[in-house]
């Protein structure tokens, strides 16, 4: 892809992941809220908002629901690779980017349950989440979203 072509679509995943948030947000100050769908909606966005930051950067991400970045080979390259570029100069969240790929792949497995729960044992996933997890996940979610957000108006502005 082009510096446009990856441009354009990290502005749809981050589109996406604002989307997705919205929704968790509302979840949330729903009368009856579902904790599970909070956490679920949140470990997407910021899943998408790591996978839009690599674009940005133009760095192909692994096609994998988290952004793994302890395994060998090159899922492990393409995060050094991505730590390497040089990012735009008045980018304020320079360093924590690995902490937005740290979110996705610490949310990652809380997502699974959040969907699905624990069938081996027919637990639904309404059962195992409170309030402060969803809190929390929409915190972490809102941090990746103001970094990739960030980063895609200084690409913006590259551009032109």
């Amino acid at each position: 892809m082009s510096g446009s072509e990856d441009l354009k679509y990290a502005e749809n995943l981050v589109e996406k992941a604002q989307g997705l948030f919205s929704r968790a947000k509302d979840e949330l100050k729903s009368y009856y809220p579902s904790y599970s769908n909070v956490i679920a909606l949140c470990q997407n966005a910021i899943e998408l908002c790591g996978k839009a930051i690599y674009k940005l950067m133009g760095v192909e991400f692994p096609r994998e629901h988290q952004l793994l970045f302890e395994k060998r080979g090159e899922v492990a390259q393409q995060f050094k690779k991505l730590l390497s570029k040089e990012f735009p100069r008045f980018f304020p969240y320079r360093d924590e980017i690995p902490r937005v790929v740290f979110l996705s792949y610490f949310w990652y497995r809380f997502g699974v349950i959040a969907k699905y729960g624990i069938e081996e044992v027919g637990i639904p996933p309404d059962k195992l989440f409170t309030r402060r997890e969803a809190e929390l996940a929409v915190e972490h979610a809102e941090e990746c979203l103001r970094v990739a957000q960030s980063l895609l108006s200084l690409k913006r502005i590259e551009e032109k």
